[in-house]
């Protein structure tokens, strides 16, 4: 893939100077150094991401950024001054970054072994064209794209695989095998693998999902690896048994079609002893994935009693000053406050606006009283239907006068000592209110 090269890079003026070879020192003309730094450094960090190169040469570069037959004569500069800043490091340097705490030196070989041997060399203040620099960067994504390939296959729940199965896993992410080696070896630094050498196989422990760095690769998880690997093997050749049966059938029903009895009958014979050493293939697969099924339960009872361990320390740590003595006795406390609230609330709805001690008796029987006397100061409310007609109402009132005519009392035909022309009201009335005649309110 041709590497993508930027706008100005069809300018002939500006490209003559950034080909050109740098001073001596940045000292001579640091506008000159940092203007050719600030174009060639990320240009080369750009093209390696796009090519998915995790490891560059001097000369890979000069030959990808040739333009119009020449070369940049200042790359060797460009990448001394990348290798200083950690933008590019030596694959040696690289490999020597791993810590002896966490890996052993015979891991360290494992991983060095297969990287390409050349060595680092400054001649004559030039560096080596076919010395590789590795791009941390890209390695470190890479790694991340790596684990997370792992994380999301059917093989998560492998602990243990081999460096051909990663391999397999990961083609179309890294397609190179020393490539393969740089990632694996960035996951070692970050604790997120364990590679071990065993017999002529390599054995890559990835960490699992939940836990922050990965374990040491123990006798269990070689055990593990064992069964599982007996498993695939059985599965194969049971798979080729079953093959191989169902072929002999055929060949079988062909050799009767043609009257080949003798020849049909020994392929009979033959797939019965398939047929037996398939069953037994059977037995042993079913006792393998029996042993490998209760190894999965085993590591979730384990996880499961992890888990209790976990929350019974945080019950003790949240019950540590926590009782039944000192539960009960501010419930007791709490029950005491409750009731003297209910006193105290009882007490101040009984106090009154006043302090005069009225009796309740009195003052019904004032209001009654009040009450009657209402009622006596108004009128009946006439019962009878109203009269609109004016005769209606005059006949009424003729009616009402002759009443009150009637009950009036008879004059007296005798003399009177008094006044002359003038009646005298007997004694027995006087002082007394006038009579008011029940008429007068209708």
């Amino acid at each position: 893939m041709a590497p993508s090269f930027p706008s100005e890079w069809d300018d002939d003026e500006r490209m003559s100077f950034l080909f050109s070879a740098f001073k001596q020192s940045r000292d001579v003309d640091s506008a000159d150094w940092d203007s050719k730094m600030g174009f060639w450094i990320p240009l080369i960090v750009k093209h390696a991401k796009a090519q998915g190169l995790l490891s560059i040469t001097l000369r890979q570069v000069q030959t990808d950024f040739t333009r119009k037959g020449s070369a940049p004569l200042g790359l060797g500069i460009v990448v001394q001054e990348m290798l200083r800043q950690g933008s590019l490091q030596r694959e040696s340097d690289y490999v020597a970054g791993i810590t002896s705490g966490w890996v052993s030196w015979g891991m360290r070989q494992l991983v060095i072994k297969p990287l390409r041997s050349a060595l680092s060399s400054v001649l004559g203040g030039q560096l080596n064209l076919d010395e590789p620099f590795v791009v941390p960067e890209i390695i470190k994504a890479q790694a991340a794209a790596v684990l997370q390939k792992y994380r999301t296959s059917a093989l998560s729940a492998v602990p243990l695989l081999s460096e051909d199965d990663v391999h397999g896993l990961c083609k179309d992410l890294i397609p190179g095998q020393s490539a393969l080696q740089l990632v694996l070896l960035q996951l070692m630094r970050d604790k997120k693998v364990c590679l071990l050498q065993r017999d002529d196989e390599r054995l890559v422990k990835f960490v699992q999902e939940g836990n922050s760095h990965v374990t040491p690769i123990g006798d269990t998880d070689i055990g593990i690896y064992e069964l599982q690997k007996s498993e695939k093997l059985l599965s194969e050749r049971l798979k080729s048994g079953c093959e191989e049966s169902s072929k002999l059938t055929e060949e079988a029903r062909s050799f009767n079609k043609a009257g080949n009895k003798n020849q049909a009958l020994r392929c009979l014979r033959r797939r019965k002893l398939v047929e037996k050493r398939i069953s037994a293939l059977q037995g042993k697969l079913d006792t393998i994935q029996g042993i490998l099924e209760r190894i999965s339960m085993a590591e979730t009872d384990r996880k499961v009693v992890s888990a209790y361990e976990i929350g019974v320390s945080a019950l003790r740590s949240t019950l540590k000053d926590v009782s039944l003595e000192k539960t009960e006795s501010l419930v007791e406390q709490i029950q005491e406050f409750c009731d003297l609230q209910d006193d105290i609330n009882q007490t101040l709805s009984g106090v009154g606006i006043s302090d005069l001690d009225v009796d309740t008796d009195d003052l019904e029987k004032e209001l009654n009283e009040i009450l009657q006397s209402d009622e006596a100061d108004f009128p009946e409310v006439p019962t009878g239907p109203l009269i609109t007609s004016p005769q209606r109402v005059h006949d009424n009132k003729a009616l009402d006068m002759s009443g009150l005519m009637s009950s009036l009392p008879d004059v007296p035909s005798a003399s009177i000592m008094g006044s002359p022309g003038r009646p005298t009201v007997p004694k027995t009335n006087r002082g007394a209110s006038p009579q008011k005649h029940p008429a007068l309110f209708q």
